[in-house]
């Protein structure tokens, strides 16, 4: 009795464990702090790009290691005493609880995937409405609203080159600040992203009258904004990104949201196989069972 209490406990600690291991690296990858920033920042030093997902699953699979080995260690312990029904009723038992943790992440997967999506269907702004413009140094003096914008009265600053590897496709931008001529506290307030398909692209990249696009409140992905850091470009709160049409300002939401639906399916299909793999196990029970009289 007090074993089957410890493996309990055990069994209850490792779930969750493995709970916690998945929010707080998910938290880690939507704000790009910590162990991910440090890779994705490691993968971008070494390849010139990063890729999201795979960083998230190699963090949560290496968290998750410890785990595994107290759980094996726990099932052999339990196994070595019993006769052939009571093990196929213990593998049964634990079959169930590997096809109830992986629908779990199934969940998780496809609730990313349906949250990447809808913030990309009805929260950001589109091509639709009336164009505005704005001059560099009304930002952070006046109300902004998210929508088609043209901005004046400013010049590019430091450029910086970004790419993620999504698997089904990839997204390569360059982003600089844009600010007033006559800059006054060295912050950027507004950023304009710029088009280019890497940094062969920077000799492309020239200096404007106007630029013209959707505007959105912050708007720089995570990796953008630490590199501007580090080079030294200060950034206010808040801030906003210039993006040149609604393809670039929502398909970096796609793609994540595709690559959850991918993976999603995967747990589905190892959902199907556990299944599987629980009927044989069951099926071995009753064949192992003996004959009733």
């Amino acid at each position: 009795m007090r074993s089957q209490s410890l493996a309990r406990l055990v069994s209850l600690a490792i779930q969750a464990w493995t709970l916690i291991c998945g929010l707080y690296f998910l938290w880690e990858a939507l704000a790009y702090r910590g162990l991910f920033g440090r890779l994705a920042e490691f993968q971008i030093a070494r390849f010139g790009s990063y890729v999201p997902l795979l960083t998230y699953l190699v963090l949560f699979t290496l968290a998750l290691i410890p785990a595994w080995i107290i759980a094996w260690f726990f099932a052999r312990r339990r196994e070595e005493d019993l006769d052939l029904a009571a093990l196929l009723e213990l593998r049964i038992s634990q079959a169930r609880k590997l096809r109830l943790l992986i629908v779990a992440l199934a969940t998780a997967s496809v609730s990313v995937a349906a949250g990447f999506a809808i913030y990309a269907f009805w929260f950001l702004p589109g091509q639709d409405g009336e164009l505005r413009t704005i001059a560099a140094s009304e930002f952070g003096a006046v109300p902004i609203n998210e929508g088609p914008t043209r901005i004046v009265g400013g010049e590019l600053g430091t450029v910086i080159f970004f790419g993620q590897d999504w698997f089904i496709g990839d997204d390569r931008m360059a982003f600089s600040p844009y600010r007033p001529v006559a800059d006054g506290d060295g912050l950027s307030r507004v950023f304009v992203q710029l088009e280019t398909t890497g940094t062969r692209g920077r000799e492309a990249i020239v200096q404007r009258p106007a630029w013209s696009g959707i505007i959105v409140e912050g708007g720089l992905p995570g990796t953008v904004r630490v590199l501007f850091n580090y080079i030294g470009v200060g950034i206010s709160d808040p801030y906003y990104t210039l993006y040149q049409n609604e393809y670039a300002l929502k398909v970096r939401f796609w793609l994540q949201a595709m690559q959850w639906a991918f993976l999603t399916l995967f747990l589905t299909l190892l959902i199907v196989s556990q299944t599987r793999t629980i009927k044989k196990l069951e099926r071995q029970k009753d064949a192992a069972a003996p004959p009733a009289y």
